[in-house]
Formats: structure tokens, C-alpha cells, sequence
């Protein structure tokens, strides 16, 4: 894999013009294909999917409540309030012409049309408003005394001053029936609390105008939201001025979601620059070249477009939030730049570069995008396009930054200065026994309490939530009389008449818990607006109620009353018609052009699915019970702020509990692969397990909880982990195969690591935002424990179980067949080449190669001394020396690469096999076996002189010319030629 690369580098050397319009070539086309995707910002789709949450998204989405403003206009003591009638007017007007491209409507003050428009609605369908308890009333309504008792009334209030207001109310319904029917309009509002003054809706101490905004855009489009916040708050500063005892204030969800935007841009902007500055510093300082930060990045950036280029061509449309957390986790991706870029500041041998450093960064890629890609798996759409995305850009930074940072990065003289870098890179923690307690000791801690580490469910703490807005809530949730708990009930159905059918049974529902004083009051359209089977129920009543013996008495003491007053035989013809009127069902349509009942608020109508929405009002401590009454409902969701992040992030903890045990899985068998050795990747993967346990003891300690932002940036921190790991792992395998120390190397490397993370996001800590100061907290936290966790106590286990029990470690049991490691010493030759980048070729070569050792070593049960001309990586004349321990074994092998595999197998060997570096330092010997072919014939020759015995193994060389030095042929078969001198 080295080869392939080292390749590639030499390609890019010898064509570097052509390389660099490449370069260009294929960023031009990936950006313009990345620039094609389409980005969704519905934030729901970061919550998990499934038909409960699904069905509660779309509810929400057709409901569309927390959209809306309310605006007050608030008066002080001994304010008139037609004063406060005025500015309401200002602003209603300001609302409607200067801010018309970001609101749709403006409800509070009702046109006199409307109420007239109302009446006679209600009055033309009134069996419709009429339930069984307003009959009992009519009963009594109609007694001949009552008649005339409401007959009389209404002749007062006609000869008042007031009269032409009332005259035609009075003489279209003398009995005041359709009043019945008005009352159930007063159920659309939360408690009586509320008059009408001048068409506006007026708390009952004349101190406070409500009105509703309808914006444009949703809570989620806060650049649009800020400039609507803006003109809007301009013009409220200029009322209050001219208005000296009133002022204005608003609130809705979208103020919360501008000063979180607001908050977020202010937060990371001072953190970046201050964290950009130091970061630029250090980076310059330590590779002292002022274009290495820039070249960080690089890889990086081709990797985040090539990612998003193939993200378009694969799906077109991506989720925005997966995306911007992406763009976070990307941090991890430098880590890869910083490796390689420390590793050529200690060395500008770029082919040992590539050996050193190809394995362990594609292993730690590769794993690290495995890692990610298991969030695939979780149901969330949002959460499956972060996957995609932070897989694709760590495997493509990996590649960009192995083909990119040694074209581009030239180092300069080699351990020019020694920085305090250097010199903490240096130290070896693992040896430094108090961390190793202490960390080992916060290890046992932390297993009997990072189960216990909670997961925060409530949204709400994520915001921030600045006190002005927040005092303005409280105070118009207590102009609501919403001194308790408000929940949103929603009936729900196929077609509308379908749930407008279940919105009326949950009327009924409603109507029986505020009777029995379980809710303290609710507003619904259920008793108003009806399925078209309640409507004609109703309609049937009314005509069984009005028999014609019925309406003729009635007609006929009206008759007899009015008289007596002086009206007219015919002052009462409007309320005969109601009497004898063939009334039919009405639809939604109906209800919409009747004048400001405003059923758009109540009723969304699709053809997926049909709402009809009710809020109601309870004491705190009734509301688990009264919503788990509806659990068991059909068609009727329960919901309050508690309940839909319980049932939107219910699940969340336990598909990343699953999504933790899969990664593990899955980087556990990448790890198996690459190694080749159980040991080494249990050792590799540990780590993480314990960091993973450490980090949860701190937060449990720390009172610090899981939310839906910092446990995903937990797979963040177990990538970097993983890194580590990996990185370590890797420098403890080059020393023990080479006794060379590169620990500072790999050190600084994860140092630097650690401080771009630590300054990138851990230095949001300081953020006022508490999302993004919770997201800092679990990420240095993270990081600090994977270093520590890397630096003290793998390197100790790496001692432990490897360093200090050379060769003695097998997971083959080596008594299994005494005979067979009798005759060919399989395990006793591999141990030497165990945990080295050697070991599957010599493994290979002793599976291919023992047949032909075991023949040869026949004939050398009795010779002194002995030599292996290409000899490889040393496995022949191990077996020889570990066969006749007594023999004095040389070997000479011409390639480089090879003779220092072999010194690295006879490190650790108390009986020494000496190695030759060139052939001027052969001595004469009398036993000699030629492995392969060599084209020095005259070397050969030489050495013939002074032997007695030449073997040739693999051979093609012509050996028949020693038949005329006196030797004979001894034997001939399977590639081995023996030839012994005579005597």
C-alpha cells in the first residue's frame, strides 16, 4: 500500500505543472457538482423516525402553532385606554403595509361586519350550535310567561339610547335563542378573561390589547426572522417614545430562534478568531512555515467537496444540520495532515515517510469511517446523511492528505530547534507511575457509575434563552390565565370529516375533565365546528324538538305579547322563518367565510392527513394523567413540550447504545484485519472502552447529562480515540520491531491533535449559547480522557503484554502437536516475527518453504559453521540456528529492506546470528546454502573454493561446474540441489 502511494508521489514530482491543473481541474468540476445540492432545514429530521414520531412530525408540521406572534400593547396605571386602542391601531397598520412581505395576517381587531356576519351565520344554522343542554333553556324560553317576560325586555331596550343597536338582534330572535348558539363560539378562547373594546381584544382591567401575527416565513428561517425582528422592534422603540405610558412587546417561537441564531454567530465568531490566532501561532512556531495552516486544510476541503459531490449525485438533497455537524466532526480530518506533516519535520525521507505512515493512517480512516457509517442504522434521516457525509470526507481526507501534504510540504532543516513541543512529546506517560494509578483508579471509579449518566430529553435547556424574552412569555402566558401547564391535543384522521367526527368526541371528553375540575379551561372548536353525522344528529333533534303544535304555541303568544307593546303582526317574521327553516350539514368552507372565527388556526385540511387542534389549560401536577388518559385514544395525540422530546428522543439513547456496540464491532474486525493478531487489536480497541467508561464517570461526577447535540459529537470523540489508538499502537509496534523510540514523532503528531480540537471546540466552553457550551463540555472532556487514556495506559499495556513478554505470548497452544513444532519449530521461528510488519511474509515463506528447510537441515546435523547467501528476512537461518543451536550462523542478504527485517527478528536473541552488510565481509566458511538466484557467478566461485558443502534452494543457476571442483551430487528433487566435496 506504501509502494502505491510512494508511486503516485513520484508521478506528481516528475509532472508537476500537469498535476496541479489536475488538481484544479477536479476541484472546479466536484465544487460545481456540490454546489447542485439541495439543502433540507427541517430540524426534525435529526430526531429518529418511526410511525409514532413520524405521525407526531407531521402533526406538528400541519399545526403549525409555534409559528405564530402575539403582540400586547401595554398600558400603566390611569392610561386611557383609547389611548391603547390608538397605538394598537399604528402598529395593526404599520404590520399590514411596511411589513406585509414577512406577515400574513394580522387577527385581533374584528370588523363590525364580522359580528353581524357571525350572528346571522349562527342564527341561519343554529340547530347546528345547539346541544342537548341549551334545549332544557329553550324549554323554559318558550313557557308563555318567559315569552312575555323577553318581549317586554326587549321593548325596553329598543326605546333606550342603545336600541338601534339591538333592534334588529331583538326582532330576528325575541327569545334570544341563537344566543345559545354564540356561546359556543366563546369556547374557541381560554377562559373568560377577555372583552371586547372597539373591535380589539382587551384584558377586563383595560390595561392590555392582544393581537395575533400570522409571519411568512417558519421559526427556522432566522435571516429572514432577524430583518422581520428588527424593522418591527424599530417601530415599537418610536411608539414608545411618542407614547409615554404604553409600550409594546411581543413574543413567539421565532424571537427565541432569532436570538439563538443571533447567540450562536456571536459565540463562535469571538471563540474562532481567538481560536484561529492561537492555533495559526503554534502551527508557524512549530513547523516554521507560515503556509502550514493553510495546508492543513487542504485535504480536508477537497474531502468535504468531494463528499458533497457525490452526496448530490447519489440523493440530490442532503439534511442542512448533518451538514453543519459534519463540518465540526471534520476537525477529525486534520489529524491526518498533522501526521504526516510532523512526521516529515523529523524525517524528509519520503519512501521511509510512506512505510511509516501509509498503514496507520488508512487503518485509522478506514475504522473511523466505519464508526460513522453505523449511524446509517439509526432511524433518523439527518443522522443518516451525517454518516454518509463525515464517512466519505474522513476516507477521501485520508487519501487527499497521504497524496497532498508530501507534494506540497517541503520541511525545512531537520530538528532545527527543539520546541516545548518536542520536549512534552518526549516524555514517556506510561512510565510515570502516579497517572497510571490515577488514571487506573478513576478506570475502577468510573465502572460503578457511567450507567448512571442521564440523557436530557428536554429541547428547551438547549436554547438560550435571554431573560427579556423570557419575562415577556411568562407575562402573556399569565395574561392567558395560564397559571399551570398547556397542552395541545390534536384529533386527526384520514379525510376531515373524519376528524372533525373524533375532535367532537374529544368536546365531550374535554366538557366531562372541566366539569370535574381536572382541567382548568380549553379552547376548542368541537362544540362549533362538527362532522357532518353530528351536524345532521343535530339537525334531526331540532326538527323533533319544533313539532308544529310546539311552534304555533310559541308564534301565537309572541303574537299576543307584541301586541300589547304595539308591534306589528309582522315585527317577528325573521324568527318564524328560524322556526319552520329546512336546515342542512355545513362545511369547513362555511365556517371560513362566516367572518374572524379564524378556523385556519384549528383545522388543517391535506389529502395525507386531516388536524383539528385544541389547547388546553391544567394544573402541573395533572398532566401525566391527563395524558396518559389519551394514550389509548384512536385518533386523538396528547402533546406538551415533555412529551414530544419523549417521544421524538425516547429512543435516541438506546440506537446509540446499539450504534456503540456496532462501531465497536465493526472497527474490532477492521482492526483483526489489518493486524492479523487478536492481541494487538484488543490492545488498539481498549483503549476506547476505557476512555469511553472514564469520560462517563467525569460527567456523572460533574452533573453533566447526554443530549441530542453532545451525543453525537460522542462518535467524534471515539473517531479521535480511535486515532490515537491506532497512532500509538503503530509507534509501540515500530519500537519493539526496530528497538528505535519514535514515540515523540507520534506524540507530537496526536498533540497537535489534541490542541487543534481543544482550541477549535473546546473553546466554545466560553460560548453564553448552551447547546454549543454543552457540545465544547462532552468534547474536551472526550478528548483529554482518549489522550490520557492513549499516552498512560496503553503504552503500559503494550509493555505488559508485549515489550516485556517477547515471544512468550502465543494464542496457539503450542503442546497441541509436540512433533510437528519438534521438526519444523513453526511457532519458536514466528514468535520472532510476531506484532512486525514482517509477520504475514514470514509467515507465508514458512508455510511455503518448510518441507524444503526440514530436508536440508538433514544434512547439517553436523556441521560448525554455516552461511545463507540471500537470505531474506531471516527465516532459513533461524530454523537452522534454532535446529543445531551449536552452529555458528551467518547470513548475507543484498537488499536492504530485508537485512534489517531480519537484525529487527534476532534482536531479542540471546544466541546471535551474525549479518552481514556486504559481501566484502564474508568470511570463508565450509558450509554455504545459496537461496535463489545471484548474478555474481564469480562470488560463488569463490566461495566453492574453501567448501565443503553447497546447497542451492529455488534455484536456477548452473551448478554443474562443480562436478569439475571435485564435488559430487548428493542429492537432486524439489528445487534443492546438494553438492558435497570428495575427499
Amino acid at each position: 500500500m506504501s509502494r502505491f502511494f510512494l508511486k503516485i508521489h513520484e508521478f506528481l514530482n516528475r509532472h508537476k505543472c500537469q498535476a496541479l491543473i489536475i488538481a484544479v481541474l477536479y476541484l472546479g468540476l466536484m465544487s460545481f457538482l456540490a454546489t447542485g445540492i439541495k439543502l433540507e432545514e427541517d430540524i426534525t429530521k435529526l430526531v429518529p423516525s418511526g410511525n409514532d414520531q413520524d405521525l407526531v412530525k407531521t402533526i406538528l408540521e400541519e399545526s403549525k402553532f409555534s409559528d405564530k406572534i402575539i403582540f400586547r400593547v401595554k398600558a400603566e396605571e390611569n392610561t386611557d385606554r383609547d389611548s391603547l386602542v390608538a397605538y394598537a391601531n399604528e402598529i395593526s397598520e404599520f404590520l399590514n403595509s411596511e411589513l406585509s412581505e414577512y406577515v400574513t395576517g394580522v387577527k385581533g381587531k374584528i370588523p363590525e361586519q364580522d359580528i353581524k356576519q357571525i350572528y346571522n351565520f349562527v342564527q341561519s344554522n343554529l340547530p347546528i350550535f345547539l346541544n342537548e343542554q341549551d334545549y332544557v333553556i329553550i324549554d323554559q324560553k318558550i313557557d308563555a310567561d318567559s315569552i312575555a317576560a323577553s318581549i317586554e325586555s326587549g321593548y325596553k331596550q329598543l326605546i333606550s339610547p342603545t336600541g338601534f343597536v339591538t333592534k334588529n338582534y331583538f326582532l330576528s330572535d325575541p327569545l334570544s335563542i341563537t344566543r345559545l348558539g354564540l356561546a359556543r363560539l366563546q369556547e374557541l378562547q381560554v377562559g373568560d378573561q377577555y372583552v371586547l373594546y372597539q373591535n380589539y381584544i382587551m384584558t377586563k382591567d383595560q390595561k392590555n390589547i392582544l393581537f395575533f401575527i400570522d409571519p411568512v416565513y417558519p421559526a427556522s428561517e432566522s435571516n429572514s426572522n432577524k430583518q422581520f425582528t428588527a424593522k418591527l422592534e424599530a417601530k415599537i422603540a418610536s411608539l414608545d417614545a411618542r407614547y409615554n405610558t404604553i409600550t409594546g412587546d411581543y413574543f413567539g417561537g421565532l424571537r427565541y430562534s432569532v436570538a439563538n441564531a443571533e447567540q450562536i454567530k456571536q459565540d463562535v465568531r469571538t471563540t474562532v478568531i481567538i481560536a484561529v490566532a492561537v492555533l495559526l501561532f503554534l502551527l508557524v512556531v512549530y513547523y516554521r512555515k507560515f503556509y502550514v495552516p493553510i495546508l492543513l486544510f487542504v485535504p480536508s476541503i477537497f474531502a468535504g467537496i468531494t463528499a458533497v459531490a457525490i452526496l448530490y449525485i447519489s440523493q440530490v438533497s442532503v439534511s442542512a444540520i448533518s451538514l453543519g455537524i459534519g463540518a465540526i466532526l471534520l476537525g477529525i480530518t486534520l489529524d491526518y495532515s498533522l501526521h504526516i506533516l510532523t512526521h516529515l519535520r523529523y524525517s524528509s525521507n519520503i519512501e521511509k515517510l510512506y512505510k511509516d505512515i501509509t498503514k496507520p493512517v488508512i487503518m485509522s480512516s478506514l475504522t473511523t469511517a466505519i464508526a460513522f457509517m453505523c449511524l446509517v442504522f439509526v432511524k433518523s434521516e439527518a443522522l443518516r446523511d451525517l454518516g454518509l457525509f463525515a464517512s466519505l470526507s474522513v476516507l477521501f481526507s485520508s487519501f487527499f492528505a497521504l497524496v497532498l501534504i508530501p507534494f506540497l510540504y517541503t520541511p525545512g532543516n531537520i530538528y532545527a530547534k527543539t520546541t516545548i513541543l518536542d520536549r512534552v512529546s518526549s516524555l514517556d506517560y506510561s512510565r510515570i507511575k502516579p497517572l497510571v494509578y490515577l488514571l487506573s483508579g478513576l478506570f475502577v471509579v468510573s465502572l460503578f457509575f457511567f450507567s448512571k449518566v442521564e440523557f436530557n430529553e428536554d429541547l428547551s435547556e438547549l436554547n438560550y434563552q435571554p431573560e427579556h424574552i423570557k419575562k415577556i412569555e411568562l407575562e402573556l402566558e399569565g395574561l392567558a390565565g395560564r397559571s399551570g401547564k398547556t397542552i395541545l391535543l390534536v384529533a386527526y384522521g384520514n379525510s376531515l370529516d373524519e376528524a372533525l367526527y373524533r375532535n367532537n368526541q374529544l368536546y365531550q371528553d374535554l366538557k366531562k375533565f372541566e366539569n370535574e375540575g381536572d382541567i382548568e379551561n380549553f379552547s376548542s372548536i368541537g362544540g362549533v365546528v362538527l362532522s357532518t353525522e353530528t351536524q345532521e344528529s343535530r339537525i334531526d333533534k331540532w326538527n323533533s324538538f319544533w313539532t308544529a303544535e310546539k311552534q304555533d304555541s310559541v308564534k301565537n303568544n309572541i303574537q299576543k305579547t307584541s301586541k300589547i307593546f304595539g308591534f306589528k303582526s309582522n315585527s317577528f317574521s325573521n324568527f318564524d322563518e328560524v322556526l319552520v327553516k329546512n336546515y342542512s350539514s355545513i362545511g369547513l368552507k362555511d365556517y371560513e367565510l362566516a367572518g374572524s372565527l379564524y378556523m385556519q388556526d384549528f383545522v388543517s385540511n391535506n389529502p395525507e392527513i386531516s388536524t383539528v387542534s385544541s389547547s388546553v389549560n391544567l394544573p402541573e401536577d395533572k398532566v401525566e394523567r391527563f395524558i396518559s388518559y389519551f394514550e389509548n385514544v384512536p385518533g386523538v395525540v396528547a402533546l406538551d413540550r415533555k412529551a414530544i422530546n419523549q417521544n421524538f428522543l425516547g429512543d435516541l439513547k438506546a440506537h446509540f447504545n446499539i450504534l456503540i456496540l456496532a462501531s465497536i464491532v465493526a472497527v474490532f474486525l477492521v482492526l483483526l484485519l489489518f493486524y492479523q493478531n487478536l492481541l494487538l487489536s484488543v490492545i488498539t480497541l481498549l483503549p476506547i472502552a476505557i476512555t469511553w467508561i472514564c469520560a462517563l464517570g467525569i460527567m456523572y461526577f460533574f452533573r453533566i447529562e447526554f443530549n441530542i447535540l453532545n451525543i453525537i459529537i460522542s462518535s467524534f470523540i471515539f473517531g479521535l480515540g480511535l486515532d490515537y489508538s491506532i497512532f500509538i499502537t503503530n509507534s509501540c509496534l515500530k519500537e519493539y520491531e526496530t528497538g528505535r523510540s519514535e514515540l515523540k514523532t507520534y506524540q507530537a503528531s496526536i498533540i497537535l491533535s489534541v490542541i487543534t480540537t481543544l482550541l477549535g471546540i473546546g473553546a466554545l466552553i466560553f460560548a453564553k449559547h448552551p447547546a454549543l457550551k454543552s457540545i465544547s463540555i462532552v468534547s474536551i472532556i472526550g478528548v483529554l480522557t482518549a489522550v490520557s487514556v492513549s499516552f498512560i495506559l496503553q503504552r503500559s499495556l503494550f509493555r505488559k503484554l508485549i515489550f516485556q513478554q517477547y515471544g512468550s505470548l502465543s494464542f496457539r497452544r503450542n503442546n497441541k502437536n509436540a512433533v510437528s513444532e519438534k521438526l519444523y519449530h513453526k511457532d519458536a521461528i514466528l514468535k520472532h516475527y510476531r506484532y512486525q510488519s514482517t509477520y504475514s511474509e514470514a509467515k507465508a515463506e514458512f508455510r511455503q518453504q518448510r518441507e524444503k528447510f526440514l530436508k536440508i537441515s538433514r544434512y547439517l546435523a553436523e556441521v560448525d559453521d554455516l552461511l545463507v547467501l540471500n537470505s531474506g528476512i531471516g527465516i532459513l537461518p533461524l530454523f537452522i540456528k534454532i535446529k543445531y543451536p551449536q552452529t555458528e550462523v551467518y547470513s548475507l542478504e543484498f537488499e536492504e529492506s530485508k537485512r534489517v527485517a531480519a537484525k529487527n527478528a534476532y534482536r531479542l536473541r540471546d544466541d546471535k546470528i551474525y549479518i552481514l552488510e556486504s559481501a566484502q565481509e564474508l568470511p570463508l566458511l565450509r558450509n554455504y546454502i545459496i537461496h535463489g538466484d545471484t548474478h555474481d557467478a564469480a562470488l560463488i566461485k569463490n566461495l566453492s573454493k574453501s567448501a565443503d558443502l553447497m546447497i542451492f534452494l529455488d534455484t536456477k543457476m548452473k551448478t554443474r561446474w562443480l562436478l569439475d571442483q571435485n564435488f559430487e551430487l548428493t542429492y537432486r528433487q524439489n528445487d534443492i540441489l546438494i553438492y558435497r566435496k570428495l575427499t
